[in-house]
């Protein structure tokens, strides 16, 4: 009845506690795998070195702005799943604070009125013996509502106050009933409005459809808020790095490997001419600086523990 993507907001968003240094970082080395891969492909082409050049330039920097636009693009997205995941989790704490059940009846009421179909909206006051809390029209339809704040997730609505709830509509003659619950619904309850015969019908809205409903129609309830980043626990690019020196230290076939590596690199460095030399050239050193670097490392490291 009320479809959203508040669901899938509601998650938890992704992670991700590093630095502008830690990201820069990274952007930088997608960029210069991408535009390795796109330099070896080159080095396959059928075709003159100045057309090959110019390709490469081309392509490098179709691949600099799609690369940014992409990391740009998820970073929006990041903020925006950020954003609604903090004001709905305030909007919840919002609605759990309400402890009286008139107020509570009073917030559906006012969300409820903020959807165009809904009309003749009407706070009944029930005492503690009734059930109904609104009674509201949907087209030709009469619709008694029971609404039902919970302390929190844990606590859900039961089949028993469904079957109370349905006994009274079908006393007071409405042709349809809608239970509204900030928390949840045990499974027996969805059961049984689902195995429902008659001419009533139950329509069940938790926690999330209330939610939903708070950000449709804008109530101030769900007033958006800005995510608060937590920049103590961000991981800074001093920190990334020692984590890739600890990984090469734990692996001395890695630091080989990377040696290896970056030898080849200077081969082909060797062989090629102006600016693939300079950039296979450039790989060849970082990649034999650290590898060696980790090897050496690697050998100290190990005598260390000996004596640990």
């Amino acid at each position: 009845m009320f479809s959203n993507r508040i669901n899938y907001y509601m998650q938890n968003p992704p992670r991700d506690e590093r630095t502008r240094l830690a990201q820069t970082v990274d952007f930088a080395l997608t960029l210069l795998f991408t535009w390795f891969i796109t330099i070896i492909a080159a080095q396959l082409l059928p075709m003159a070195l100045i057309a090959v050049k110019i390709i490469v330039i081309f392509v490098m920097l179709i691949e600099l702005i799609l690369i940014t636009k992409v990391k740009i693009s998820r970073r929006k997205a990041l903020n925006t799943h950020r954003n609604i995941w903090y004001s709905a989790r305030k909007c919840r704490e919002n609605i759990y604070a309400i402890k009286d059940r008139g107020k509570f009846a009073q917030l559906v009421k006012e969300l409820l009125e903020g959807l165009t179909p809904f009309g003749k909206l009407k706070d009944l006051h029930p005492c503690a013996d009734s059930t109904i809390d609104i009674s509201c029209n949907l087209g030709n339809h009469k619709i008694g509502v029971m609404c039902i704040n919970l302390a929190g997730e844990d606590q859900k609505v039961s089949a028993n106050q469904i079957r109370d709830f349905l006994k009274e509509i079908n006393q007071a003659h409405y042709n349809k009933g809608m239970v509204i619950t900030s928390s949840s619904f045990t499974e027996e309850a969805r059961r049984f409005v689902r195995q429902m015969n008659g001419r009533v019908k139950i329509h069940l809205i938790d926690g999330h459809g209330l939610l939903r409903l708070a950000k449709r129609t804008q109530h101030p309830i769900f007033s958006l808020e800005k995510w608060k980043e937590d920049r103590d626990n961000l991981i800074s690019g001093k920190e990334i790095a020692l984590s890739i020196k600890e990984n090469i230290l734990t692996s001395r076939k890695r630091a080989l490997l990377l040696t290896m590596l970056g030898l080849v690199f200077l081969v082909i460095a060797a062989l090629q001419n102006e600016l693939f030399s300079a950039i296979y050239f450039v790989f060849g050193v970082i990649n034999l600086f650290i590898g060696l670097t980790g090897f050496i490392l690697c050998l100290l490291r190990k005598n260390e523990l000996i004596f640990d």
